[in-house]
């Protein structure tokens, strides 16, 4: 039994130790690098929401719909109100995918969103501004 529970944390052990030597992210993405299995996809989205003065809003709420699937998900923002949605099938048109935020004791009050740079796979990015109720 003792050598069976040594085996089981030993192995524990080391499956964090190489998650943190690889450098293993919440979410599996990256904001620096694309992942292996991104060639097939399209631009990521990324962005923050804010107060409309500006501060950022943790555990806000990002809803992103895909129209021409009729799917969407849900995620929450880091403490420091930013969000990130890998890039979708090459067949998804970016302009057929919704985001919207919302929190608590809050309303919309503006959303922006623009490419970064010229390439079809630079990263779109979304400034959603929510106003105190």
């Amino acid at each position: 039994m003792r050598a069976a529970a040594a085996r089981i944390t030993g192995i524990a052990v080391l499956a964090l130790g190489l998650a943190a030597s690889s450098g293993a992210l919440a979410g599996g993405g990256s904001f620096d690098s694309m992942d292996d299995d991104d060639v097939d996809a399209g631009p990521p989205f990324v962005g923050d929401v804010k107060d409309s003065k500006g501060n950022p809003i943790a555990e806000a709420k990002v809803s992103v719909a895909v129209k021409a699937f009729n799917s969407s998900l849900v995620l929450r923002t880091d403490d420091q109100g930013h969000f990130h949605v890998k890039g979708f099938d090459k067949s998804v048109d970016p302009e057929g995918v919704e985001i919207s935020c919302s929190m608590e004791g809050y309303k919309p009050y503006a959303l922006s969103r623009q490419p970064t740079g010229t390439d079809p796979k630079s990263p779109i990015e979304i400034v959603c501004l929510l106003e105190k109720l």
